[in-house]
């Protein structure tokens, strides 16, 4: 029998390095060749900054500085669950990757990642918006409270059980960060479409791509976007 983790935090911004987790969500769930995913156990906590948290965080999440107060998340509890795991599972996992391992409390516990937004070609399945309750709504459900913890958890394990395996094979090829750089501002669209984001920074867009499918995007970029006049940029990077 095999286990799965799906995780899911909230926090106080986007940058791993100054702000900090307010909720997180764990839900376990075992599967093998016989039997279909199904959970196992859950948990699922507030925890307090101590700072105070913005307004647009208040408005996303619906957590208040007042609700937070002396909430603490209990990490040898996260730890077990990390600990009995064999692959861990999440929505945008750079993204709670980044903080789970900030903050220090998944020192010495190394554990295989997928992302159920990258790691699934949704667009093949004719989903157009990827975010998770967009997903939810184009398989028939809705996600009754988005961006709590357990709930967009539970939402994520709904959508990627009947993926699972292509999930996890996709997880595990090399991936590449592939940068169209210097593509044609009429291309934008189409690069959007294609699963390209905005870099406002670089001021480049950018998508990240298994191995597998690197022929397919080079044909696509020379072909529709560069059409023979420049070319991308790409580079393996670890996850």
């Amino acid at each position: 029998m095999n286990f799965g983790l799906i995780v899911d935090v909230e926090t106080t911004g986007l940058d791993p390095d100054i702000d900090k987790i307010i909720e997180i969500g764990l839900l376990e769930f075992c599967w093998d060749e016989a039997v279909a995913p199904r959970v196992t156990r859950s948990y699922g906590s507030l925890h307090d900054p101590e700072r105070p948290i913005s307004a647009e965080i208040v408005r996303i999440t619906g957590l208040s500085d007042a609700v937070l107060a002396k909430q603490a998340i209990n990490w040898e509890v996260v730890r077990d669950f990390f600990r009995r795991t064999s692959v861990v599972i999440a929505h945008n996992a750079d993204f709670d990757r980044s903080f789970l391992l900030n903050s220090g409390q998944l020192d010495g516990i190394d554990r295989p990642w997928a992302c159920s937004l990258r790691h699934i070609d949704w667009r093949r399945l004719h989903c157009g918006n990827l975010g998770l309750n967009y997903l939810a709504a184009d398989h028939g459900f809705v996600n009754p409270f988005a961006h709590q913890a357990l709930f967009d958890c539970a939402t994520t394990f709904r959508l990627v059980s009947p993926h699972l395996s292509e999930l996890l094979q996709r997880s595990s090829e090399k991936e590449y960060l592939i940068k169209a750089v210097g593509s044609p501002f009429e291309s934008k669209d189409l690069l959007k479409q294609r699963g390209y984001r905005w870099d406002a920074q670089e001021r480049v867009w950018s998508r990240v791509l298994g191995e597998s499918a690197l022929v397919e995007e080079r044909q696509f970029l020379q072909e529709h976007i560069y059409k023979g006049r420049g070319s991308h940029h790409e580079h393996e990077r670890s996850f």
